[in-house]
């Protein structure tokens, strides 16, 4: 394995319907620790399966998912234990409707980290506050902008410690005026050095924040490159094409 590859995908396959539908048809890529990793494309070309393949949300029909050392999607594999080094941010939030801001932040961690309530209410607050929302630890989620909600989606993620973050679409859901806002905790994000893979329409953050850019269409990876060279120095016909549409 590659000494620094946090994430090593090998031979990634999702077929449905007996293979009539291959939504992933052979994906090879590892992602680095400290990487921020976007991945663009079409819509069908199978950007939030890779995604949501590289947690098990969708079970690969072939293909191994090397983290942390260990083939994730091997059969005997305790993927729990996995997720929780493993954050997820999605279109539309997923919080708890029925539970406060804090509570939102704090049950994962004390439950299954098992970590003191007092100290998870600490780290949960600490980072509101970076999101410029410690006002908001006592709301509830109808209270908020789905701009709010998202950032909070994110630093919920945060307070289980994850060693990458994955984002499906985070800002597709969101009025326009609202994308910036969390872009921007994105961007903070990343000049951490937190390990991020994220499917995303905003060409520009692709741009000015990722560190590699993949280009997906038809279940596989058609290029990937640093976002000069995708952006500005396309080689195949499917990727001029998709630029022109969307820039």
């Amino acid at each position: 394995m590659n000494g620094n590859a946090l994430i090593q995908v090998r031979g990634l396959k999702k077929h449905y319907n007996d293979g009539a539908v291959r939504a992933l048809d052979g994906i090879d890529t590892d992602i680095k620790k400290g990487e921020v990793v976007v991945i663009i494309g079409p819509s069908g070309s199978g950007k939030s399966t890779f995604l949501r393949s590289l947690n098990l949300l969708e079970l690969p029909t072939e293909g191994s998912i090397v983290f942390d050392g260990e083939d994730i999607a091997a059969k005997h594999v305790n993927i729990n234990k996995h997720r929780q080094k493993m954050g997820m941010v999605f279109q539309h939030f997923n919080l708890f409707p029925n539970m406060t801001i804090l509570r939102n932040m704090t049950i994962a961690p004390t439950k299954l980290l098992k970590i003191p309530k007092e100290e998870a209410e600490k780290t949960a607050r600490d980072l509101l506050k970076r999101v410029g929302l410690e006002d908001r630890a006592d709301a509830y989620p109808s209270q908020l902008s789905g701009g709010q909600k998202q950032r909070i989606a994110i630093v919920r993620a945060l307070c289980m410690k994850p060693e990458v973050l994955l984002f499906d679409e985070p800002t597709s859901a969101l009025d326009p005026e609202m994308v910036g806002e969390v872009l921007d905790v994105m961007k903070t994000l990343a000049k951490t050095g937190m390990t991020m893979v994220v499917v995303t329409h905003e060409m520009g953050f692709a741009r000015e924040v990722g560190s590699r850019v993949i280009f997906m269409a038809d279940g596989v990876i058609v290029e990937e490159g640093t976002p000069s060279e995708i952006f500005d120095s396309p080689k195949s016909d499917r990727l001029k094409g998709f630029l022109a549409k969307v820039l």
